[in-house]
């Protein structure tokens, strides 16, 4: 047993580390496509140095808004659940550790398995974003008193179907956005990003794009993202430190230290921005080394294969797209937090979660950068409006509904929210053994439809071969 959960806990560390596994696969990549030895060193080595940057970025994000987080919650002086995926799994990790292992290894082997044989050829390469989907499948399965073994399986053919299926979900948006059919898009965001597609094509107007916004001379300067980025951040951060010297000053004078407020605001803004930037940076590198070495793999083995990758490839392509998702997302963020203090004490009540500008930075953008490919700017900002909401109440949802609460945390996707709450509420209701069957069935939906639809054009926009 002992050998067993090492193999395991080797197995998911592997599979989890997103720049190990892309590393991997671009070095496949380049051997079968037989390119030199200094080829496959630099490609596997760019590889890593440019997801290690999008990673550095991510996490400096997270650094250099959690004073905002913590002043904003101070000086609201609410208390609510924070929907922090990281923080959720650290905890979880430790009660269900040997059943997320499993759900994630037979994961990965089915989304291979579903690409090969059916029309959805996508191939789920962020590794850490399938650990929230099976951490919270662990969780919600466990909560039912289903044994060990229907676990990993109920939870891994879920969870490796949902990664080949998901990424159709947005892919032709995806490619507006980038430009080139190679690549889509693998987060556990994907049911807020199709919401917001539809939003955008349904309110949007095509010809106001975002990109395009004609600014006086004097304010052309704003186009550099950089730029624009950093003095909207230091204006946030010098509103929202004004409010708690108001209202908390012990929590400001904690958070400030000895710092002006004003000199703080700026070092804080611009830290964002410079996170930004090395997403970018590193998003490009990524790009150019991965596209090339996947499709050896892809020819070899999944004619026609897309890999899905994070959220931040898009972001270099739609610059002024993201910082507009980014601050309507954190608009509807905070009027869904005032919404559910509303309805405290109603029978429309839910669990309240506190806003942060974290999910709403992440989640914003990314909905940004699409709604505006669909909808202009009119789409870009209220689909980003509405997926603010969508950030406070689907966790919510997924407290309420699927039972999954972890030490104060829960997650903050809505694809873990909705797969918690099928969990709970069918599986309780149907019994593990009909709930296991629901789960095969679904495992073999994609190759069935493929099969009766066959003469129709594939998921990707690749010509079939």
């Amino acid at each position: 047993m002992v050998i067993i959960q090492t193999i395991l806990n080797f197995f998911v560390q592997f599979i989890s580390n997103p720049t190990i596994l892309i590393a991997l696969i671009a070095l496949v990549g380049l051997l079968i496509r037989k390119a030199p030895a200094a080829d496959c060193l630099k490609g596997t080595i760019k590889t890593i140095v440019g997801f290690t940057l999008i990673s550095s970025g991510a996490g400096i994000v997270q650094t250099s808004i959690g004073p905002l987080n913590s002043m904003m919650q101070g000086a609201l002086n609410m208390t609510g659940t924070l929907p922090v995926n990281e923080s959720c799994f650290a905890v979880a990790s430790a009660q269900f550790g040997a059943a997320l292992s499993g759900i994630m290894v037979l994961a990965f082997l089915v989304n291979i398995v579903v690409a090969r044989f059916s029309k959805f050829r996508f191939v789920y390469l962020t590794g850490h974003e399938v650990m929230w989907v099976s951490t919270c499948c662990a969780i919600a399965m466990n909560g039912l008193g289903f044994p060990m073994w229907q676990t990993i399986l109920c939870g891994g053919l879920l969870t490796g179907t949902y990664m080949a299926c998901a990424p159709a979900m947005i892919y032709k948006t995806v490619c507006k956005c980038t430009g080139s059919k190679d690549l889509a898009i693998g987060h556990s965001g994907m049911v807020y990003y199709w919401i917001a597609v539809v939003v955008a094509k349904l309110v949007g107007n095509k010809n106001s794009d975002a990109e395009e916004i004609k600014m006086n001379k004097n304010l052309n300067v704003l186009r550099d993202l950089t730029i624009s980025l950093s003095l909207a951040m230091t204006i946030v951060y010098l509103a929202v430190c004004g409010l708690t010297m108001v209202t908390t000053p012990e929590l400001a004078a904690e958070t400030l230290g000895d710092t002006n407020f004003i000199i703080f605001s700026i070092t804080y803004g611009v830290q964002f921005a410079v996170s930004i930037y090395v997403i970018q940076a590193g998003v490009r590198m990524v790009v150019a080394e991965l596209v090339p070495a996947f499709k050896g793999i892809a020819d070899k083995f999944i004619p026609n294969a897309v890999p899905a990758l994070d959220i931040p490839i898009i972001y270099p392509y739609q610059p002024n797209s993201v910082l507009i998702g980014f601050l309507s997302a954190t608009v509807g963020a905070i009027g869904a937090f005032f919404l559910q203090v509303a309805l405290a004490g109603t029978s429309f009540e839910l669990p309240l979660i506190l806003p942060t500008l974290f999910t709403s930075f992440f989640y914003g953008a990314t909905t940004g950068c699409l709604g505006n490919k669909e909808g202009g700017l009119r789409g870009a900002v209220i689909s980003s409006v509405v997926t603010g909401f969508c950030i406070a109440i689907f966790p919510a949802m997924l407290i309420q509904f699927g039972h999954v609460l972890v030490d104060g945390t829960t997650f903050g996707g809505a694809d873990a929210s909705v797969f918690g709450m099928f969990i709970t509420q069918f599986g309780g209701t149907a019994g593990s053994a009909i709930f296991t069957v629901i789960c095969v069935v679904l495992f073999f939906l994609p190759m069935v439809y493929s099969a009766l639809t066959k003469s129709k054009p594939g998921m990707t926009e690749r010509e079939e071969k």
